[in-house]
C-alpha cells in the first residue's frame, strides 16, 4: 500500500533512492551559465534530461519558479535564474 506524503521530508525520502544532489547541480550550473529566466522545457532540453529529474531537483533544490500560464501547460512554468 502507498504512504501518504504529507511533508517535503516525506518527498526527500521517497527521493533517497535517486541522485537528487546531481540534478540540483547539473541546474544551477546551467542556470549560472545563462544567468536569464528559462521555461521548464527548454531547461529539460538543454540539460539532457528526463523531465521529471528536472523537476523535482527544481521543487528539492529551491529554485525560484513561476507560472506563465495555463495551470497544466509545462510550457508555460518558467525558472527563474
Amino acid at each position: 500500500m502507498l504512504e501518504e506524503v504529507t511533508t517535503l521530508e516525506d518527498v526527500h525520502n521517497l527521493a533517497s533512492d535517486e541522485d537528487v544532489q546531481k540534478w540540483k547541480d547539473a541546474i544551477a550550473q546551467y542556470l549560472t551559465q545563462v544567468q536569464q529566466t528559462i521555461s521548464l522545457v527548454e531547461l529539460v532540453r538543454a540539460l539532457d534530461m528526463p523531465l521529471i529529474e528536472v523537476w523535482l531537483g527544481l521543487l528539492l533544490g529551491g529554485f525560484v519558479i513561476e507560472q506563465r500560464g495555463e495551470f497544466y501547460s509545462k510550457g508555460d512554468i518558467w525558472v527563474v535564474a
